[in-house]
């Protein structure tokens, strides 16, 4: 029976990882539309939520296929769990791209406001994370968990200068306005899509060592350290 155990989380992880490179996929896809002011891969995007809802459901049946039939334990019991977990982050990820495509569409009517630079670095990273925490989650391994938080705070300073600069464009003239409030909706949407990279990292963390972890700042804490951090702060 644990041979038959082992075998079915091993199918879920290849489902989830599957779904995973799908959504990476679909950000990358969406980027490289934003990049080149493609209207055709912009509207592409819009229609893959299906696809992942799909994935996503057939996850959720797995599991609790797992669950009811051969009542898993201890670190088995926290990957099913998991599992269902990091897949719904991935579903939220296909939602960010889509939204970036759906202001894609909206930008691309107007002139372009200024050479993109700071958005594709971000973009860069939040692939990045999102690869690290992927890799995580399949090798079971908390060795680089600390390294991806530090990305995300690295994420944040991306965030504030691209939204720093574009307060200017905004305030230089009125006609700048819009195009400022997409480009600044779109990183944030990009900064959204680090934020479920670490907390794929935070749930993988869970189901390796079975204590609750969080991303705060730049490192990855327990429940019980996070709180001691904070009070030496304060």
């Amino acid at each position: 029976m644990d041979w038959i155990l082992k075998e079915n989380i091993e199918e879920l992880k290849k489902m989830v990882l599957k779904e995973g490179w799908f959504t990476e996929g679909i950000f990358n896809q969406t980027i490289n539309a934003l990049k080149e002011r493609d209207e055709k891969s912009a509207k592409a995007v819009l229609s893959t939520g299906a696809k992942v809802n799909l994935m996503d459901m057939k996850i959720r049946e797995k599991a609790v296929i797992i669950l009811g039939t051969m009542m898993p334990m201890s670190t088995d019991l926290r990957i099913v769990t998991g599992s269902f977990v990091i897949s719904s982050y991935f579903q939220n990820i296909t939602e960010r791209a889509q939204e970036i495509a759906r202001k894609i569409l909206e930008l691309i009517r107007e002139p372009q406001l200024k050479p993109l630079v700071i958005i594709p670095e971000m973009a860069k990273l939040a692939i990045s994370m999102l690869r690290d925490s992927m890799r995580m989650y399949v090798d079971q391994n908390i060795t680089g968990a600390e390294a991806i938080c530090e990305k995300d705070a690295e994420m944040d300073n991306f965030y504030e200068e691209i939204r720093e600069e574009l307060m200017v464009y905004m305030m230089e003239n009125a006609r700048y306005v819009k195009r400022a409030l997409l480009l600044l909706e779109i990183a944030q949407k990009i900064e959204e899509t680090a934020d479920f990279a670490t907390k794929i990292v935070e749930t993988t963390s869970y189901i390796i060592t079975g204590k609750q972890y969080k991303c705060y700042r730049d490192k990855l804490y327990t429940t019980e350290t996070l709180d001691s951090s904070k009070g030496e702060t304060s």
